[in-house]
């Protein structure tokens, strides 16, 4: 489906959008562009924000703080904790709630583990 179609913008409002910096370019060259999701998305984000009654200026500074916020929770890294079961069965388990639930992982894990012995997955 054409991003015009599900959008509402015409090609010439989406050209633009591009040119005012409030969207990416389309991956490709020429006629052989083509728009990602995130396209779709951002053009119907700047259409909600118009909604709401905010001028071209002030939605490409909503939409520059929305990517900065984003880029920064991007380079936090989130840590897992990995606990094998058995071969080809994993529970995973953030760090956090590791260190806060303890207990009832290990008694999930005991659980699981318990399971897999009786025949219950994979013996069927």
């Amino acid at each position: 489906m054409d991003l015009c179609e599900l959008t509402g913008y015409t090609r010439r409002t989406i050209r633009y959008y591009i040119q005012e910096g409030l969207l990416d370019p389309p991956a490709g060259r020429g006629r052989g562009g083509f728009y990602y999701d995130s396209h779709l998305n951002r053009l119907l984000d700047i259409k909600s924000l118009k909604d709401k009654g905010l001028e071209l200026t002030a939605i490409l500074d909503v939409l520059k703080k929305d990517s900065e916020s984003k880029c920064l929770n991007l380079n936090i890294r989130e840590l897992w904790i990995k606990y094998p079961i058995e071969p080809g069965l994993e529970i995973h388990v953030s760090r956090d709630l590791e260190e806060k639930e303890r207990k009832k992982i290990a008694e999930i894990i005991r659980v699981a583990k318990s399971i897999i012995e009786s025949g219950g997955i994979g013996n069927e």
